[in-house]
Parts: C-alpha cells; sequence; structure tokens
C-alpha cells in the first residue's frame, strides 16, 4: 500500500522525472519549477510540512490566482480573512432573498482535480492525464438560479458508495494514503473495478481542516469531499490497492462524510 506521510517520503517524489500538470517527462535541459500540493496559502505556518512536486515552469504559472482564491476560502475555517477588500480575491453573490450566498469567481472542482492528479503522481510514480470519467463531490454545495431562486444540486447516490467504501478500507487498514502538512491534510484512496466493463476505478476522499463544515447551511448538511477517477488505460496503477468486498460493514453514522463517525 503506497503511503507518503514522512519528510523522507516528500523528499523522494520531489525527484519525479515528470512533470505531474501536463505528464510530459522533464528534458535534460528545461528548467524545473516546483509546485506545492496544494497551494501552501492554504496551511497556517505552523502547519507547513507540504507536499511539493516537480513542474514546468509555464505549467506552474498560470495557477497562481486561482492559488490565492482557493487559500482564502479554506483559510476562513481557521479564522484568516484579508485584511482589507482589496487584498481579498473572492467574490461573492447571494440569491434574491438574502438567504443563500456562494462563491463566484472560483472553479473549486477544477483547483482540487489539480490536486488529485498530484497525488496520483505521487502514489504511484506515474502521470494522471484528464478524463472525462471522473466525478467529485467537494464541501461546497453547487448551485443554479431557476425564476429568481436557488436551487441546489442534489448529492447523487456515487457519492454515498464512495463514502462507504473508503469507510470500508480504512476499517480494514487497506487505502493507499498521503498526509502532510501536521496531519492537515489527509488523502486516501482504493482501486475498485467495475462490474459492467470492467474497468478500474480509484475512490477517493480529501480533507483539508476538517473543510466540510464551510459548505454547512441550515438547509444542506455538512458533507466530505470524495470522488472518484478512472485512467485512460482502463486498468489500476501496479502498486494500487485494490479494494475489499464484505458483506459486513463498518458504521456509517455519517454517510456524506468520508471521515466522519
Amino acid at each position: 500500500m503506497p503511503s507518503l506521510t514522512t519528510q523522507t517520503d516528500f523528499r523522494d517524489v520531489q525527484r519525479l522525472p515528470f512533470c505531474y500538470v501536463c505528464g510530459k517527462t522533464f528534458m535534460p535541459d528545461e528548467r524545473i519549477d516546483r509546485d506545492h500540493v496544494p497551494p501552501k496559502n492554504i496551511f497556517l505556518p505552523k502547519d507547513r510540512e507540504p507536499l511539493w512536486l516537480p513542474t514546468h515552469v509555464a505549467c506552474n504559472s498560470g495557477y497562481h490566482e486561482i492559488d490565492e482564491k482557493i487559500g482564502q476560502l479554506i483559510g476562513l475555517r481557521y479564522g484568516k480573512v484579508p485584511q482589507n477588500r482589496r487584498s481579498s480575491k473572492l467574490r461573492f453573490a447571494f440569491s434574491p432573498d438574502l438567504q443563500h450566498g456562494a462563491v463566484a469567481n472560483l472553479n473549486i472542482d477544477e483547483a482540487v482535480w489539480r490536486w488529485i492528479a498530484g497525488f496520483h503522481a505521487a502514489l504511484y510514480r506515474e502521470p494522471l492525464l484528464p478524463t472525462d470519467n471522473r466525478a467529485l463531490v467537494t464541501p461546497f454545495p453547487r448551485g443554479r438560479m431557476v425564476d429568481g431562486h436557488l436551487v441546489i444540486d442534489p448529492i447523487l447516490q456515487q457519492h454515498l458508495v464512495s463514502v462507504e467504501r473508503i469507510k470500508l478500507n480504512r476499517a480494514r487498514n487497506n487505502l493507499d494514503k498521503i498526509s502532510a502538512n501536521r496531519g492537515r491534510l489527509q488523502y486516501e484512496c482504493v482501486w475498485y473495478q467495475s462490474d459492467n466493463q470492467g474497468l478500474w476505478m480509484c475512490v477517493f476522499a480529501l480533507d483539508l481542516y476538517d473543510w466540510k463544515d464551510l459548505g454547512r447551511t441550515d438547509l444542506h448538511p455538512a458533507r466530505g469531499c470524495a470522488g472518484y477517477y478512472v485512467l485512460s488505460s482502463g486498468n489500476a496503477p501496479r502498486t494500487a490497492t485494490k479494494g475489499v468486498t464484505t458483506p459486513i460493514r463498518p458504521a456509517n453514522l455519517d454517510p456524506l462524510d468520508p471521515f466522519g463517525s
């Protein structure tokens, strides 16, 4: 079971021979940059024991603004706010009845998928190239305006299945995992073969500062971050941990949060 939990583990993956963003192998004359995954501004200074991975300079340069925004959003979890309005990178929008608010200028899913690509590269020493066969639920409900009313997208059954599978394999110590930044970042995953097409999918869960509470509202319960992806090959990495199947299920009192009870 691949696991990255110590500074020694992190130093080892800093020498990957490819850029985790584009997947291309570094050429001898290329200048190599490095990227903190997730960005270090998410974390309090005392918690910064990061995972960082090599990238091309051009591949890394386009994410500065989105990293600033996601850092400010998650910083709300532990009380960090911009000193003034000019420093704030986030733009908020509200429903006409002022009952709901949302971040209007940040694609959270895009940011998280880039981190997932980094975690895959670090665990399995291979790039994760873009694929359409994937799904993600973050702690932040998504919605749209319909006739002046905010309609929140429902949580799909697949999220509940992903949460249950993570908990089942955690109970049996059967997960690939990354723990960084003094435990404030927790990433766990396991691989299952689909029943219909035989494709292997990675079921994963991610937690940052117990961030599920950032999306909690009076009408919508807190939910954790979980999802899945399938490689273009349809196979699992050679060292990936395969999921267990058993009729015995562990306690799952919080079916929306893979890190809950």
